[in-house]
């Protein structure tokens, strides 16, 4: 009889599982149908997010090319749009050359799409540039990137020039 009981108790034990919920997601994208939510996504894309803007301090095109599609697309804060690796290849040489980047990242949070499963980060930094002149000037820069495969496919930037700092009295 204790026997019994024991067999019906795992059973039920056993047949007892927790109602698996749908991530729900927050947020919304007016594109597509206009229900998109989104969740976290792996801090795997944080990882090559990194990698990639380290590449741009360590000036090394190659290394941003590869953690990028060949078909990547870049929407520049002035309106000017890249297109392709190669063309980027092109204006990174010019940037390095004429500005001497250094990026600090301060702030990245990598999302994914519910119902699409896209997979971006919104991340910002602060830019420092030097011209030939010398001129020094900061940028604070937020970028919205998709990822495809894991990797960098379409990057939308955001530019802003930090506020003058308080007088002194």
């Amino acid at each position: 009889f204790l026997i019994f009981f024991i067999l019906l108790f795992a059973i039920l034990i056993a047949s007892c599982t927790a109602p698996v919920e749908e991530p729900k997601g927050s947020g919304y994208w007016g594109g597509g149908d206009g229900d998109e939510k989104f969740v976290n996504a792996s801090d795997e894309l944080t990882e090559i997010y990194s990698q990639w803007v380290q590449a741009h301090n360590d000036k090394d095109i190659e290394k941003i090319l590869s953690l990028e599609t060949d078909s990547i697309t870049i929407a520049l804060s002035n309106g000017n749009v890249i297109k392709g690796s190669e063309e980027h290849s092109e204006r990174l040489s010019n940037y390095f050359e004429s500005q001497n980047p250094n990026w600090k990242m301060y702030w990245a949070l990598p999302y994914k799409g519910v119902s699409n499963g896209e997979e971006w980060i919104i991340a910002g930094q602060n830019v420092l540039t030097i011209n030939s002149d010398g001129e020094r000037t900061v940028t604070l820069r937020m970028i919205d990137a998709q990822f495809v495969e894991g990797k960098l496919n379409y990057i939308i930037v955001y530019d802003k020039k930090p506020p003058p700092p308080p007088a002194q009295d």
